[in-house]
């Protein structure tokens, strides 16, 4: 990475959102100045880089999934040429908390200070720093995967988040995640993993008759051993999950595809829930949707309208993420949620989740110019990290 003499980025931020060489970029007011010169790199699947200096934030577009080896080239290019635009050095650099993405990768070699920042707690802070809210907040984060304090694949959290810090105060059961990144491509693998852990059983059940063979019986093995298998509380393999069962989306060819096609078919009137659970312990509401993969089970066995279950199961999960985020408020005192991550951008979900919490008078904010998605990561690791060097950490 090139280290060219250092200028304030607010001179590039002044005009339009645009630095040479690299295309549009969107400038963000921080409640907090930075002391350093800051460089966030994001996640992986929708990159994105974020430079933070003073006041003020730079967040890039995305140049795609650093996993393909043009889109990696692209990305250390894109940095490269806004530095030299912006005449930006940075001192510092924020990068996600899993060890193996890339970006991580990119941030060790950089040869600069490091501040790992997880990956849902960036999703929160980079609605609060858009929104200039000073924290805290509870932050309602639903995604494919982030890597979890605890190893674990997270994916549907409730957590206290200041700018600085986070307490994890609820979250979806988990489930295992069969044959681990394959199971966001192969959707049949989530929906064996939920319907095994609720009901027991796959083996008599329609929709798995069009998974082959050979693969039903790794997926028994990869349950019993639990090799490859590692926990999540994906929300986003949920949707995948319970779009297969409904003969939608076998497998994601793109990302999100499985869940669109839920969302797209959902019949758009007013529905009943299916039942679902939250329970509270020592470490907070632990959700669970068990009860509803039960009965979707049940209704997809006698044939019941998938639009109406796709209509039902959004309404359930909306339902279960404000009872829970309301416990959560309620035990820390907290009136202000944050709604980010992925599956948000789902209309219907959104939607219906906001719509619960202001019924319960709860100030919900969502973002309107950064990405509900992974691109917007950047900025909340930039925010975190700018939060950390002022109290010294």
């Amino acid at each position: 990475m090139s280290s060219p003499v250092r200028k304030s980025v607010s001179a590039a931020a002044a005009g339009p959102p645009e630095v040479r060489g690299i295309g549009e970029a969107e400038t963000f007011e921080l409640v907090r100045r930075s002391a350093a010169p800051i460089l966030a790199v994001g996640a992986e699947r929708q990159s994105s880089a974020c430079f933070c200096e003073g006041d003020r934030a730079l967040l890039f577009r995305s140049v795609g999934d650093l996993m393909d080896p043009s889109v990696y080239r692209a990305f250390r290019a894109q940095i490269d040429a806004a530095a030299r635009s912006a005449s930006f050095s940075p001192a510092v650099i924020a990068h996600d908390l899993h060890p193996l993405y890339l970006s991580t990768h990119y941030a060790r070699q950089a040869g600069l200070p490091l501040i790992a920042v997880q990956h849902h707690h960036a999703h929160i802070a980079s609605v609060m720093a858009e929104r200039r809210h000073p924290g805290p907040v509870l932050g309602i984060c639903c995604d494919g995967i982030g890597f979890g304090d605890d190893g674990a694949a997270w994916g549907c959290e409730i957590m206290y988040c200041t700018a600085s810090e986070y307490l994890r105060t609820g979250h979806l059961e988990y489930f295992p995640l069969l044959g681990g990144d394959a199971a966001a491509i192969d959707t049949w693998r989530s929906a064996f993993a939920l319907v095994q852990q609720a009901v027991g059983r796959c083996e008599d059940l329609a929709p798995f008759e069009r998974v082959p063979a050979d693969q039903m019986d790794v997926m028994r093995r990869l349950s019993r051993t639990e090799i490859n298998a590692p926990p999540t509380s994906s929300l986003g393999r949920v949707f995948d999950g319970v779009s297969f069962l409904l003969g939608l989306c076998d497998h994601n060819d793109r990302p999100a595809q499985a869940a669109m096609a839920l969302e797209r078919i959902a019949l758009a009137e007013p529905v009943s829930p299916y039942p679902y659970q939250t329970t509270v312990g020592r470490d907070g509401v632990l959700m669970s949707l068990a009860p509803m993969i039960r009965a979707i089970v049940r209704d997809v066995t006698r044939a019941e309208d998938p639009r109406v279950i796709s209509a039902r199961f959004h309404e359930t999960v909306a339902r279960m993420l404000a009872a829970a985020a309301q416990i959560s408020a309620e035990r820390n005192a907290i009136s202000t949620v944050v709604l980010s991550g992925g599956c948000f951008a789902n209309r219907l979900l959104r939607d219906q989740t906001r719509a619960l919490l202001e019924r319960r008078r709860f100030a919900v904010l969502l973002p309107e110019r950064s990405p509900v998605g992974d691109a917007g990561i950047a900025l909340g690791q930039a925010v975190v990290a700018t939060a950390r060097l002022e109290g010294g950490r």
